[in-house]
């Protein structure tokens, strides 16, 4: 028993030590300039988050992987229909619609879950005549909204891992800098060389951690840690 219990007990040792770092993936915002740094982050076409001031020398993380809640309005003969609230954390499909409930004599305004059409989207769909607004939130803060003005009209947003990250310091809106590393710094910097204002831009780096690969060989722990 007590030598199943010590191979147990290795199997495990060694199955927590090798999971990757960046399972959690976040990208690092951090502000080298003298004035406050608002940022704007996408993930392909979602927006996934809107920071309205970081200060000067300090950071914020943002989560690459999230859930966000979608809800959808249309405004029908004068009234403002909006539909119950649904979470998404991964490719989805809406389909708002306009549904006769006969049991009580009315119509009724809601959103439909499905398959997404395509990998790494989410899309959007309606069948009424009216206009109908797709609101994207997290926290309850307010994104981006996708609109559509014509039936059976379908809209889609890519969530793929590309990043597109843009800061509006000082009144001035920097470049759009992209990465692919789902754990990079981005850093706000400016340069007083050429402009009397101040140039400001954002600067990648990546931070990218992996812990060794387990080959099998690790030895028992001892007083001084585990090690192979």
């Amino acid at each position: 028993m007590k030598a199943f219990l010590k191979h147990l007990n290795l199997n495990m040792i060694a199955t927590v030590l090798f999971i990757p770092l960046f399972s959690h993936a976040d990208l690092k915002l951090l502000n080298n300039t003298s004035d406050i740094a608002q940022y704007m982050v996408r993930k392909g076409d979602q927006i996934i988050a809107r920071v309205p001031g970081i200060a000067p020398g300090a950071a914020m993380r943002i989560p690459t992987s999230s859930t966000y809640e979608v809800v959808a309005s249309a405004v029908i003969d004068g009234n403002t229909y909006t539909s119950a609230p649904m979470s998404v954390s991964g490719p989805t499909g809406f389909l708002a619609q306009v549904v006769q409930v006969q049991a009580q004599g009315v119509y009724e305004f809601n959103v439909v879950e499905m398959p997404s059409s395509k990998p790494n989207t989410l899309s959007f769909q309606k069948t009424g005549l009216n206009p109908v607004t797709f609101t994207i939130s997290k926290d309850g803060s307010p994104l981006q909204s996708v609109v559509l003005n014509n039936s059976f009209e379908e809209q889609e947003l890519a969530i793929d891992e590309t990043y597109y990250i843009y800061a509006v310091i000082n009144g001035v809106t920097t470049d759009t800098v992209v990465t692919t590393n789902p754990n990079a710094t981005i850093t706000a910097i400016e340069d007083h060389s050429d402009l009397e204002m101040g140039y400001y831009a954002l600067e990648v780096s990546s931070s990218l951690r992996q812990a060794p690969r387990y080959n099998g060989t690790w030895r028992p722990c001892g007083p001084s840690g585990c090690r192979p």
